[in-house]
């Protein structure tokens, strides 16, 4: 079903297990891995909405149809609040995958998966 319609949101064209990330406030590292569920390569980019206290091993790229990528989200020590990660994704059209997020995004398949960042005392 994916990219069938023309600027189709597609949210489940990529999935993320878990997706949720559980870590101390006092830091430490979760694993997770993305696959692409779409009939299509994809591109991708990893937005944060705390840059300070979360990282990931991985800020863009590709990802071809059915495949798995293992990605490790990594919190530094800090308060505890309401964060989130989105995998903003599209077609593929090019040789560069964080040019396909600069102004927005275009293509059959466009949409954002959220992973939820929970941090713990």
């Amino acid at each position: 079903r994916a990219g069938k319609e023309s600027n189709m949101s597609c949210s489940f064209a990529i999935a993320i297990t878990p997706d949720r990330c559980n870590i101390s406030a006092a830091g430490g590292t979760s694993k997770h891995k993305m696959v692409n569920q779409c009939d299509r390569k994809l591109a991708f980019k990893v937005r944060s909405s705390n840059n300070s206290n979360y990282s990931v091993n991985m800020i863009g790229g590709f990802i071809d149809v059915a495949e798995t990528k293992e990605f490790i989200i990594t919190r530094k020590a800090g308060k505890p609040q309401p964060d989130k990660l989105l995998i903003c994704f599209c077609d593929a059209t090019g040789p560069d995958a964080l040019e396909h997020f600069k102004g927005e995004a275009k293509g059959e398949v466009v949409g954002e998966t959220l992973i939820k960042l929970s941090a713990a005392e």
